[in-house]
């Protein structure tokens, strides 16, 4: 289950911890900036320490975007490091494969999953992306937004990807993204065949 940080006016940590105790195991905490799609309204240093004291309270992961790695690299040093998500976000467009290959590559220097999430235009843009599943290594979470990446959402479930997002209460977070029903529905369906 990811809890979208960003998306609370404001994001109170005492609350948060609250709410999140018995989701703890089985969760992820995201703090994404707007120029990754996100809602944060605050600064990038306000951002940053509340990224700190969200890996504290030990999630199953933190999704961490890979350009605040890389432009913070000691970011997340000196206390428990907690299992990342490290992602990566096209919100316009979908670059061409050997572009999300290297994407993907720098991600996967930081250790835990690699997260890809661009917007199809067209076909061709969903299969450029699903096409990360054919590299070695630990599968990637990658899929593409929008009305023609929906195909790669669930693709991305039967290629291996370990997360899958859907939205609770038909409310998406992201442009294409299917409710927990219908990709249960489209899951079922899949493994029936």
């Amino acid at each position: 289950m990811e809890f979208r940080i960003d998306t609370l006016r404001p994001p109170i940590l005492d609350e948060i911890e609250a709410e999140f105790s018995r989701f703890k195991e089985r969760s992820i905490l995201t703090v994404r900036p707007a120029r990754e799609g996100g809602r944060f309204a605050g600064s990038e240093a306000h951002r940053l320490n509340l990224i700190r004291n969200l890996a504290e309270l030990k999630p199953l992961f933190l999704d961490v975007e890979l350009s605040t790695l890389e432009s913070n690299r000691a970011f997340l040093s000196g206390g428990p490091r907690p299992k990342l998500i490290v992602s990566w976000h096209d919100i316009a467009r979908t670059p061409g494969r050997a572009h999300l290959n290297s994407i993907m590559s720098r991600e996967v220097a930081f250790g835990g999953l690699a997260k890809l999430v661009t917007t199809a235009n067209d076909a061709a843009d969903a299969i450029a992306v699903l096409s990360l599943y054919d590299r070695p290594g630990k599968p990637p979470i990658a899929f593409c937004m929008g009305v023609n990446g929906i195909f790669s959402r669930v693709m991305a479930m039967q290629s291996g990807s370990p997360v899958a997002y859907a939205s609770l209460g038909g409310e998406s977070t992201a442009p294409g993204q299917l409710s927990l029903g219908q990709m249960l529905s489209i899951r079922r369906r899949l493994h029936d065949a």
